[in-house]
């Protein structure tokens, strides 16, 4: 069972709330459910939303009466392909940013985060740290903050650029992240860590034989998790936290994502496990493996 300090550090995931998320097209939540899970949360000590302007559910008000005990995450996606001057950059971004909180009934977010770090690769990119600058002195944020795939151009942004968050995949797979000398750079800068696609869409929990064709190729994988999980006693979900929790990088917070309230008590009720060297074995960095939009599976 976890314990208030590990819960602490969770965030609810919401991009499954209304709309198909991984490899389940049935993950629309209804409202009654979406109530009990936000009250369970705010009893539970879980005070992390992470969600989008791009993400189907964006009224959370209509779910819960307390908002404003939750700490909101807000990923904001705009066109950034053609040059745009600053008042144009800050009337978009001002205004996803406020009809958000208008919807919500909140006064101020936790996060503002930029959804990709092409972003920051866009001739925009100077006026668009400056207009997210803008919101946190105008106090309708707390922190700024970046989320992408590509850690190469990650790190090179977050030397030029003072965000205060970093949201990246950590996952069996795909733990890029885990290496000494980048988070060494997140150190230095005092960069709070946001863990995502831990459960990688949910494909470890998908049996063997019933995964999509297009994972074929990466059999061998799946079965070595499968034999170590028979070998050890352990079940996917304990194992997927366990590393997560795991990361030797104490200012991290782990993102997870549920289909019913059900799950979100599994995951309360999870034991962690500490030696978890095994999990090496399970590395990869193929990247039509780990980067879920590279996968070319058509859904039922």
């Amino acid at each position: 069972m976890l314990n208030l300090a590990y819960k602490e550090k969770l965030i609810l995931g919401t991009a499954s709330f209304k709309s198909s998320y991984g490899l389940d097209t049935n993950s629309r939540l209804k409202k009654k459910e979406l109530n009990e899970i936000f009250k369970y949360c705010l009893n539970e000590k879980i005070i992390y939303l992470d969600s989008a302007n791009d993400y189907k559910l964006k009224n959370f008000s209509n779910y819960s009466s307390n908002l404003n005990v939750f700490k909101i995450i807000f990923k904001i996606n705009f066109n950034t392909k053609k040059e745009k001057v600053y008042n144009q950059l800050e009337k978009e971004i001002f205004s996803l940013v406020k009809k958000f909180l208008s919807k919500n009934k909140i006064q101020k977010l936790y996060c503002v985060m930029l959804h990709s770090e092409d972003t920051m690769t866009s001739e925009n990119k100077i006026k668009i740290y400056k207009v997210l600058s803008s919101l946190k002195k105008k106090k309708l944020t707390e922190k700024i903050g970046l989320s992408g795939y590509n850690l190469i151009n990650i790190i090179k942004i977050i030397k030029k650029f003072n965000f205060d968050i970093l949201q990246f995949p950590y996952n069996l797979f795909d733990q890029r992240i885990n290496n000494k000398k980048i988070l060494k750079t997140l150190k230095e800068r005092n960069i709070e860590l946001h863990i995502r696609s831990i459960f990688l869409q949910g494909i470890f929990f998908i049996n063997n034989s019933k995964l999509p064709t297009y994972f074929d190729r990466w059999k061998k994988l799946f079965i070595k998790i499968e034999e170590i999980l028979k070998k050890k006693n352990l079940n996917i979900l304990s194992l997927c936290l366990s590393h997560a929790f795991k990361l030797n990088y104490n200012n991290k917070k782990i993102i997870f994502g549920i289909k019913s309230l059900q799950q979100l008590h599994e995951i309360k009720n999870t034991k962690l496990y500490n030696d978890l060297r095994f999990v090496k074995k399970f590395k990869n960095n193929e990247k039509k493996l780990i980067i879920p939009f590279l996968w070319k599976i058509k859904k039922k």
